[in-house]
């Protein structure tokens, strides 16, 4: 395959990020692209269409990405899927688990790639910290926190607040990095509770602060905090061993641990790489044959699982 050609749905927020780091994807291109507006398709280079299923049946694609509010991936992805082309969707896979089993079983009964494009796994700090983790450094894994949080300044103003198009707040929106990270780093999830509210006096339906409690099959306990009116928030990653302690600060840049037995934290310097140009990257060489894929579709479905999970066991 001399040339990865990429059917984008959804040219807005997200949609331009991914366009901006598929400019840099060497041997792949937008070709076509689909967006309610089509000035906005237009501007990712590609042939632009204002229906994506035109696009589907007009355009010869190796892999359509899906970068469209939650609402539309169920639908845009079964499509794709149906016409046997492979699918990178945007997180939240889906707004519920019946949504996100719907686009896996499509993948499974079209026997077509379907990944979710959870980015934070190609963060060179956490492919670190996945790295020290796995080479036993920390010893068993015994406790894990996450926290992403900012002002989200106009948050009444757009899909984020609505309850119809996002399928939930701060937790489906944010927190599902986080969720689908526990997963990666310390092990699949047993069980799930969580505390929300909704501090902004324009925003219902949906919580825009929360804070998850997961389980592992191993015994480790994570904490996730995720909120949307925080302003100076730590945006951060650490696990705790028996055998010492990591930390990834996305505010700072850094990532250090210390071992049991000293007390000298030690950083690690790590490359300053864009983790969407790398996760593109790995797409393209995923569709190539090149490489084996590093999230699944059953990665996308399992953390909307586990926060719908949440969700049910709120405090």
């Amino acid at each position: 395959m001399s040339e990865v050609r990429i059917g984008l749905v959804g040219c807005g927020g997200i949609g331009g990020v991914h366009a901006r780091s598929w400019a840099q994807v060497e041997g792949a291109r937008i070709v076509a692209a689909a967006d309610v507006d089509r000035t906005r398709a237009a501007a990712t280079g590609g042939t632009p269409y204002a229906d994506y299923t035109a696009m589907l049946d007009a355009e010869a694609l190796d892999l359509v990405d899906i970068c469209t509010p939650p609402k539309w991936h169920a639908p845009a992805a079964i499509a794709a899927l149906e016409r046997g082309r492979r699918v990178l969707c945007e997180k939240p896979l889906a707004r519920n688990p019946d949504e996100a089993r719907a686009i896996v079983a499509a993948a499974e009964q079209s026997g077509t790639l379907l990944m979710t494009a959870f980015c934070h796994r190609f963060h060179p700090p956490i492919v670190w910290l996945k790295s020290l983790i796995e080479s036993g450094k920390l010893g068993r894994v015994v406790q894990y926190r996450n926290r992403f949080g900012a002002k989200f300044e106009g948050i009444e103003s757009v899909w984020f607040s609505n309850p119809d198009i996002a399928g939930g707040g701060v937790l489906m929106d944010t927190s599902v990095h986080s969720v689908d990270l526990f997963r990666h780093l310390v092990g699949e999830v047993v069980g799930a509770a969580s505390a929300t509210h909704t501090f902004h006096a324009h925003v219902h339906g949906l919580e825009d602060t929360g804070t998850m409690l997961l389980t592992a099959e191993g015994g480790a306990i994570g904490v996730i905090e995720a909120s949307w009116v925080t302003p100076h928030s730590k945006n951060i990653v650490e696990v705790y061993g028996e055998a010492g302690a990591a930390v990834v600060d996305y505010n700072t840049g850094t990532a250090s641990w210390c071992p049991y037995g000293e007390s000298t934290w030690q950083q690690t310097e790590l490359p300053d790489e864009n983790r969407f140009v790398l996760e593109l990257r790995h797409v393209a060489a995923v569709v190539r044959g090149e490489a084996t894929p590093r999230v699944t579709g059953h990665d996308g479905m399992r953390a909307v699982e586990i926060i719908h999970q949440a969700y049910a066991n709120r405090l």
